[in-house]
């Protein structure tokens, strides 16, 4: 996006937001009291290709919007339950987020009217709907306003947009896919990378005007096997970054890939368990991944609004939670850490607030929670700047750079050494060393478990003598309270995980930063078991 059309798209978006504020009402129904838009433009390139040739790219060009209509008054709206549950997919709304792609005034005005027109009968809906509610049930949070009032922020970032050589993404991916082929006893293996600019612009009826700018980038090699028992071994090469700069070079992305092929070809015959509960030393990326599922889920501050929720941290603010020589942080205004870029970083929210450190645990104490403009206390509530949607759903605290941080962190070797003299002590066979995993789960609603899951790549089982195997088939679980207690030594290095992490209000771009974390019990379970038959014939050049 140029300046001459962002010019052209904040004119519009201001012109339909002051006719709808002005006009857009029905007699004997509520007013709107408030009205946002935030216009999201992406711009980038994508290509995925396999053993040597290209099987898709395309360009990235897109825009859509998001338009929070409230109707009542900041004390009281249409919103309830912290709007977790504001994300269907299926009211009228939906259908209208697209926006036009060109700079044309009444093409991007016509699309804000259908939007807006459609979000306005919805929350006039929703809020009868509340009303009626409450004829049959007590509103845990009566007397909490339904909605922060801003302050009315104006600001511009310098507009800038990466340039992707096209050319060159092509022929990494047609080589490094290239490369794979050799490896005939994979029988799927493809390399893909994506790259996008996304400029976003606020304006809203307390006289915000924001626009900023995010980047993401990711270059993924994916492997796939069938060992000799038919059971798959499903292990990927993967590096997002917010800096195009920071991406390996093919030659580098090539030793990556030719490492994960090695462990996966080990993993292949590694053993197998169907369960395990003991110590547990996780290194830094999966140790992240703990703490993302198991804390910083529960400290989304919407959650707390919610009587669906299980509130697992409701009551614990002020006290001891985990080890206490943790840290815990979430700031999204970090574009970096220690010289690596953070794909969580933004600097406003998509409320319009800035972003900035929520200190949440000190000295493993629980101090705050994460918060978006829906009010957490009756008065003095300030938005900590996390809520964030991915397209039409209502934007709720998210994490965005999380970040933790010991005083008295060990070198990998202390951690290994006192993870083995946990197994001796207790005469227990084994350890675990996690190494590596990819993505989790976690219930938080009051209805199911308080429980999470880690999805593991690979692990290591260590024995009383300081021998090592791979070991596979597993994943980790537990519960939250009883998991952090549970922590009893933390690594002297730190990693950064860029990622994407799914909610109620989408998936959005995250950043965790941490250490490793020894646990002196953490409970593993099986995987899912089943048994594929192997291919009839191999691959053709096998």
């Amino acid at each position: 996006m140029n300046r001459t059309s962002l010019r052209k798209t904040k004119a519009a978006l201001h012109a339909e937001l002051t006719r709808s504020r002005d006009s857009l009402r029905v007699s004997g129904q509520p007013k709107i009291y408030y009205l946002s838009y935030l216009l999201r433009d992406a711009v980038g390139y994508s290509v995925w290709g396999r053993l040597g040739a290209l099987w898709s790219s395309r360009p990235i060009r897109q825009r859509n919007a998001f338009a929070d209509v409230r109707v009542g008054s900041y004390r009281s709206d249409q919103t309830s339950k912290g709007g977790l549950g504001d994300n269907s997919d299926e009211v009228d709304s939906v259908d209208f987020c697209g926006m036009p792609i060109e700079d044309n005034a009444d093409s991007l005005r016509f699309a804000l009217w259908r939007l807006t027109d459609a979000k306005y009968r919805e929350a006039v809906a929703a809020y009868h709907e509340r009303r009626a509610h409450l004829i049959h049930y007590r509103d845990e949070n009566a007397g909490f306003p339904s909605f922060q009032k801003g302050d009315g922020l104006r600001s511009s970032t310098r507009l800038h947009h990466t340039n992707i050589d096209t050319e060159y993404w092509d022929d990494y991916v047609r080589r490094a896919s290239r490369a794979l082929k050799k490896h005939t006893d994979f029988q799927n293996t493809s390399v893909s990378f994506s790259g996008r600019t996304t400029t976003k612009i606020f304006v809203s009826t307390e006289g915000s005007e924001l626009v900023w700018q995010t980047e993401e980038y990711s270059l993924v090699a994916s492997l796939w096997m069938l060992n000799g028992a038919g059971e798959t071994v499903d292990m990927s090469v993967v590096r997002t970054v917010a800096d195009l700069s920071e991406l390996p070079s093919l030659k580098e992305f090539e030793a990556m890939t030719e490492a994960k092929v090695r462990v996966a070809r080990e993993l292949a015959s590694a053993e197998t368990t169907t369960s395990y509960s003991g110590p547990v030393l996780l290194a830094p990326i999966p140790a992240g991944l703990f703490v993302h599922e198991v804390l910083g889920h529960r400290l989304e501050g919407n959650r707390m609004l919610s009587s669906d929720e299980g509130k697992t941290f409701a009551d614990k603010v002020g006290k001891r939670v985990t080890h206490a020589s943790l840290d815990i942080y979430d700031d999204p205004s970090l574009r970096q850490y220690e010289g690596q870029s953070l794909v969580g970083h933004y600097p406003y929210d998509d409320e319009g607030i800035p972003s900035g450190r929520a200190s949440l645990v000190e000295n493993g104490v629980l101090r705050r929670l994460l918060s978006s403009r829906a009010p957490l206390r009756a008065r003095g509530h300030r938005s900590s700047g996390h809520a964030r949607n991915e397209s039409f759903q209502r934007p709720i605290s998210r994490m965005g750079n999380l970040v933790i941080e010991s005083r008295e962190g060990q070198p990998w070797e202390i951690l290994k050494a006192l993870l083995i003299d946990e197994v001796r002590k207790r005469e227990l066979p084994f350890g675990i060393v996690l190494l590596e995993c990819e993505g989790g789960e976690t219930e938080t609603e009051s209805y199911d478990v308080q429980a999470f899951l880690g999805e593991i790549t690979v692990a290591r089982q260590i024995f009383p003598d300081g021998s090592e195997r791979f070991l596979r088939g597993v994943n980790f679980v537990g519960t939250p309270l009883a998991s952090l207690s549970n922590i009893i030594a933390v690594g002297d290095t730190q990693v950064v995980d860029n990622a994407y992490c799914s909610a109620e209000s989408g998936t959005v771009p995250v950043s965790t930063v941490s250490p490793a974390l020894l646990l002196s019990n953490l409970e593993l379970q099986a995987k899912d078991s089943t048994r594929m038959t192997s291919y009839a014939l191999p691959v053709p050049w096998a």
